[in-house]
């Protein structure tokens, strides 16, 4: 299972009040955590789930700690927190953009997001189940 769900209202994708994009945070999360439940259940067991995720501020500039809601919302699934990694982003012009709103509220620009993989069942039997990696190393010719 891989997925990168809407950040609550980081991004409003539609007007329909069933998106989850038009919610109020609390509002938002409760059927997120229902969808991830949802989703785990028919997940086989035995197997990962990733997951990519980055906070989301409220209208008053504070985290909600939406990467924190995330993980709960898997072990409360009955998913194990199995690994974690840093999707490091361009920065584009965020050096630009980023200056004025640090200097009137010390808020810093991101340039990464949250990749949280789970295990349901047993990790070496999901790993198998994943197949060989190719690691072999590339070499300038």
């Amino acid at each position: 299972m891989f997925t990168c769900p809407p950040y609550a209202d980081l991004e409003v994708y539609s007007d329909d009040p069933r998106d989850l994009s038009t919610m109020k945070y609390q509002d938002f999360i409760g059927v997120y955590k229902e969808i991830i439940s949802k989703s785990t259940f028919l997940l086989k067991e035995n197997r990962f789930a990733c997951i990519v995720v980055g906070e989301v501020r409220d209208k008053k500039g504070n985290y909600y700690n939406f990467v924190g809601d995330t993980i709960r919302a898997f072990l409360d699934a009955g998913l194990k927190y199995y690994n974690e990694a840093i999707l490091v982003t361009q920065v584009g012009s965020l050096a630009v953009r980023a200056g004025k709103p640090f200097e009137k509220s010390r808020k810093l620009g991101k340039t990464h997001q949250n990749v949280l993989i789970f295990v349901k069942g047993d990790a070496k039997i999901a790993t198998t189940a994943c197949g060989e990696v190719d690691i072999t190393m590339m070499t300038d010719e």
